[in-house]
Protein backbone atom coordinates (compact mmCIF):
# COMPACT_ATOMS: atom_id res chain seq x y z
CA UNK A 1 0.00 0.00 0.00
CA UNK A 2 2.81 2.42 0.82
CA UNK A 3 4.52 1.86 -2.53
CA UNK A 4 1.63 3.19 -4.73
CA UNK A 5 1.29 6.19 -2.41
CA UNK A 6 5.01 6.86 -2.69
CA UNK A 7 4.83 6.68 -6.52
CA UNK A 8 1.85 9.06 -6.55
CA UNK A 9 3.73 11.52 -4.33
CA UNK A 10 6.78 11.23 -6.58
CA UNK A 11 4.64 12.09 -9.64
CA UNK A 12 3.27 15.15 -7.82
CA UNK A 13 6.79 16.17 -6.83
CA UNK A 14 7.99 16.03 -10.45
CA UNK A 15 5.19 18.14 -11.91
CA UNK A 16 6.40 21.17 -13.82
CA UNK A 17 3.16 23.11 -13.55
CA UNK A 18 2.05 25.48 -16.27
CA UNK A 19 2.81 28.78 -17.93
CA UNK A 20 0.35 31.60 -18.48
CA UNK A 21 0.28 34.49 -20.91
CA UNK A 22 -1.76 37.51 -19.88
CA UNK A 23 0.62 40.47 -20.19
CA UNK A 24 3.10 41.43 -22.93
CA UNK A 25 6.04 40.50 -20.69
CA UNK A 26 4.84 36.87 -20.72
CA UNK A 27 5.01 36.46 -24.50
CA UNK A 28 8.61 35.24 -24.50
CA UNK A 29 8.63 33.56 -21.11
CA UNK A 30 5.27 32.64 -19.65
CA UNK A 31 4.23 33.49 -16.12
CA UNK A 32 5.11 30.34 -14.12
CA UNK A 33 2.24 28.53 -12.41
CA UNK A 34 3.58 25.74 -10.22
CA UNK A 35 1.42 26.20 -7.13
CA UNK A 36 -2.02 27.24 -5.93
CA UNK A 37 -0.45 30.48 -4.69
CA UNK A 38 0.86 31.28 -8.18
CA UNK A 39 -2.63 30.72 -9.61
CA UNK A 40 -4.00 33.16 -7.02
CA UNK A 41 -1.39 35.74 -8.08
CA UNK A 42 -2.44 35.39 -11.72
CA UNK A 43 -6.17 35.67 -10.92
CA UNK A 44 -5.50 38.69 -8.68
CA UNK A 45 -3.53 40.32 -11.53
CA UNK A 46 -6.45 39.72 -13.91
CA UNK A 47 -8.86 41.26 -11.39
CA UNK A 48 -6.65 44.33 -10.89
CA UNK A 49 -5.54 44.63 -14.51
CA UNK A 50 -6.69 46.73 -17.41
CA UNK A 51 -9.92 45.63 -19.14
CA UNK A 52 -7.86 44.84 -22.27
CA UNK A 53 -5.92 42.27 -20.24
CA UNK A 54 -8.67 40.34 -18.44
CA UNK A 55 -7.92 36.90 -19.86
CA UNK A 56 -5.02 34.43 -19.75
CA UNK A 57 -4.02 31.45 -21.88
CA UNK A 58 -2.53 28.68 -19.77
CA UNK A 59 -0.51 25.74 -21.05
CA UNK A 60 0.51 22.78 -18.93
CA UNK A 61 4.19 21.90 -19.00
CA UNK A 62 3.33 18.35 -17.93
CA UNK A 63 1.52 17.31 -21.12
CA UNK A 64 3.30 15.85 -24.12
CA UNK A 65 3.53 18.45 -26.89
CA UNK A 66 2.45 17.79 -30.45
CA UNK A 67 5.10 16.64 -32.94
CA UNK A 68 5.27 20.28 -34.11
CA UNK A 69 6.38 21.25 -30.61
CA UNK A 70 3.19 23.16 -29.84
CA UNK A 71 0.82 22.34 -27.01
CA UNK A 72 -1.87 19.69 -27.50
CA UNK A 73 -4.35 21.73 -25.44
CA UNK A 74 -5.43 25.17 -24.37
CA UNK A 75 -6.90 26.39 -21.10
CA UNK A 76 -8.25 29.93 -20.92
CA UNK A 77 -9.41 31.92 -17.93
CA UNK A 78 -11.12 35.29 -18.05
CA UNK A 79 -12.22 37.60 -15.25
CA UNK A 80 -14.90 40.30 -15.20
CA UNK A 81 -14.06 42.09 -11.93
CA UNK A 82 -17.07 44.42 -12.10
CA UNK A 83 -19.57 41.54 -12.29
CA UNK A 84 -17.42 39.31 -10.00
CA UNK A 85 -17.60 36.45 -12.50
CA UNK A 86 -15.32 34.79 -15.00
CA UNK A 87 -15.08 32.19 -17.72
CA UNK A 88 -12.92 29.13 -18.22
CA UNK A 89 -12.44 27.09 -21.34
CA UNK A 90 -10.57 23.90 -22.12
CA UNK A 91 -9.68 22.56 -25.56
CA UNK A 92 -7.82 19.46 -26.67
CA UNK A 93 -8.18 16.71 -29.25
CA UNK A 94 -11.59 15.78 -27.84
CA UNK A 95 -13.12 19.23 -28.42
CA UNK A 96 -13.57 22.66 -26.96
CA UNK A 97 -15.42 22.95 -23.65
CA UNK A 98 -16.92 25.61 -21.38
CA UNK A 99 -18.78 25.31 -18.08
CA UNK A 100 -22.10 23.51 -18.31
CA UNK A 101 -25.28 25.46 -17.69
CA UNK A 102 -27.41 28.26 -19.08
CA UNK A 103 -25.71 31.51 -20.07
CA UNK A 104 -27.03 34.82 -18.75
CA UNK A 105 -25.81 36.62 -21.88
CA UNK A 106 -25.84 35.65 -25.54
CA UNK A 107 -22.22 36.72 -25.94
CA UNK A 108 -19.32 37.74 -23.70
CA UNK A 109 -16.00 39.18 -24.78
CA UNK A 110 -12.81 38.81 -22.80
CA UNK A 111 -9.52 40.37 -23.86
CA UNK A 112 -6.18 38.58 -24.16
CA UNK A 113 -3.48 41.21 -24.71
CA UNK A 114 -6.02 43.45 -26.53
CA UNK A 115 -7.23 40.55 -28.71
CA UNK A 116 -10.93 39.80 -28.19
CA UNK A 117 -12.10 36.27 -27.42
CA UNK A 118 -15.86 35.87 -27.75
CA UNK A 119 -17.82 33.26 -25.87
CA UNK A 120 -21.27 32.57 -27.27
CA UNK A 121 -23.95 31.44 -24.83
CA UNK A 122 -21.32 30.18 -22.40
CA UNK A 123 -22.07 30.34 -18.68
CA UNK A 124 -19.88 32.55 -16.54
CA UNK A 125 -18.97 31.28 -13.07
CA UNK A 126 -17.94 32.91 -9.81
CA UNK A 127 -14.36 34.12 -9.45
CA UNK A 128 -13.85 31.66 -6.58
CA UNK A 129 -14.90 28.80 -8.84
CA UNK A 130 -12.59 30.13 -11.58
CA UNK A 131 -9.76 29.93 -9.03
CA UNK A 132 -10.67 26.36 -8.09
CA UNK A 133 -10.93 25.17 -11.70
CA UNK A 134 -7.64 26.81 -12.66
CA UNK A 135 -5.81 25.34 -9.67
CA UNK A 136 -7.09 21.89 -10.54
CA UNK A 137 -5.91 22.28 -14.14
CA UNK A 138 -2.43 23.38 -13.08
CA UNK A 139 -1.95 20.90 -10.23
CA UNK A 140 -3.37 17.90 -12.11
CA UNK A 141 -0.78 18.08 -14.85
CA UNK A 142 -3.06 19.73 -17.37
CA UNK A 143 -6.10 17.47 -17.19
CA UNK A 144 -9.57 18.88 -17.79
CA UNK A 145 -10.78 19.80 -14.30
CA UNK A 146 -13.51 17.66 -12.76
CA UNK A 147 -14.70 20.16 -10.14
CA UNK A 148 -17.24 21.52 -12.66
CA UNK A 149 -19.44 20.01 -15.35
CA UNK A 150 -18.45 20.84 -18.93
CA UNK A 151 -20.33 21.17 -22.21
CA UNK A 152 -19.19 21.57 -25.81
CA UNK A 153 -18.53 25.21 -26.54
CA UNK A 154 -21.33 26.71 -28.66
CA UNK A 155 -20.13 28.32 -31.91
Amino acid sequence: MAEPLARAQERRDTRKGAEAVFEEEHLETGFPLASAEAVDLMIDALIAGHPSHNMARVFSLDRTPLSSGGPDHEFVVGIDPDAQVGIVGFADGEGSFVPSGVADKAEMTYMLLTYPRNFLESPEISIELVRQVTKEFVLSGGLRPTCIEWQEEPY
